[in-house]
């Protein structure tokens, strides 16, 4: 099941005992388990239990579940890696998520979308997974479009654009800038691309998508230009390292698949743009230049570490290493 449709579900009112997240986004996981509580608490105070196996016994796990007290209050349990219970106390949940308490909800997490457990197998019979699974393009942009809509707020398809490539690595960086914008706008109804631009991480990660493009497609000239302009105003190289780590050693991976780019299944510091054009970045590079590309990537993290390194002076001479 699509996320979003499950909290359709519960704007209706409608909170079911079982819920089953998989896949590994904490912010999706978290931000579904908000709206649980919303929904099933009310105007009641919130009464949430984590429970995670490798700290507590199965047989404790399961009496906190079945345990109701004399005025039936309302519970909430998040259960994280279930398939840990084993044996009989572990067929005793299933038995549980097959005939759950009407005043206890139960959240049962699996970060492993992959992870062929037969718990899972047999909790999927009972219950439809919710994917918890980090989002990528176009869903990505879906998820901006539903940030603006639940803060009231009306954007055009443009601005959408450039908020996903501004920090659409992962949705919860994503959520954290829409709020930064939507508060900067105030009461106004619309966000326009002049209220993204008054932040000045706007800038700062446009030149950087625009230079890691640049790095991409060879364009020496303009990657010496963007890089000094970017590491004598806006970044560091530390900052930078990250990014330039992620992007060559994902054309190196597709360099090795001849050419096949698989969309990972786990965050990656670099804009949605500059990761779909991986595959057609690589084309452009041997093996041997990208390997030596990370390998001298690593040696300015550590003189970065150990000793006094300019940044300016080792950017640019990465970039010359590299492209020049």
């Amino acid at each position: 099941m699509i996320i979003k449709d499950a909290i359709n579900d519960l704007k209706t009112g409608s909170v079911f005992p079982i819920y089953y997240l998989k896949g590994g986004d904490q912010f999706l996981q978290s931000f579904f388990i908000q709206k649980v509580s919303e929904t099933f608490f009310g105007d009641l105070p919130e009464e949430k239990t984590l429970m995670l196996p490798d700290d507590m016994k199965g047989k404790e796990i399961l009496d906190r579940l079945t345990m109701s007290d004399l005025f039936a209050s309302k519970k909430l349990f998040i259960l994280r890696d279930p398939q840990q219970i084993k044996g009989k106390v572990g067929d005793d949940l299933l038995a549980y998520c097959r005939k759950p308490m009407s005043n206890h909800v139960l959240v049962l997490i699996n970060d492993d979308w992959m992870k062929k457990a037969a718990f899972f197998t047999h909790l999927e019979k009972i219950t439809d997974p919710i994917n918890t699974q980090t989002p990528f393009s176009p869903d990505i942009n879906k998820w901006a479009n539903y940030f603006f809509k639940e803060r009231g707020k009306g954007v055009h398809s443009s601005v959408v654009n450039i908020m996903v490539e501004m920090a659409g690595d992962s949705v919860a960086h994503l959520n954290n800038e829409i709020e930064k914008v939507c508060l900067w706008a105030g009461n106004r109804p619309t966000i326009e691309a002049k209220d993204i631009e008054m932040f000045s991480g706007w800038k700062r990660e446009r030149q950087r998508w625009e230079f890691l493009f640049a790095l991409g497609n060879k364009d020496f000239p303009k990657a010496i230009s963007l890089g000094k302009t970017i590491i004598t105003s806006n970044d560091t190289m530390i900052a930078l390292l990250y990014p330039l780590t992620t992007m060559f050693t994902e054309m190196l991976f597709v360099k090795m698949k001849n050419g096949t780019f698989t969309e990972p299944h786990g965050y990656m510091p670099i804009p949605p743009s500059v990761k779909k054009r991986i595959s057609y970045f690589s084309r452009g590079f041997t093996i041997a230049e990208l390997e030596s590309a990370l390998n001298e990537l690593s040696k300015i993290d550590k003189r970065q570490k150990t000793t006094f390194s300019h940044d300016e002076t080792e950017l640019i001479q990465f970039i010359g290493h590299v492209i020049g």
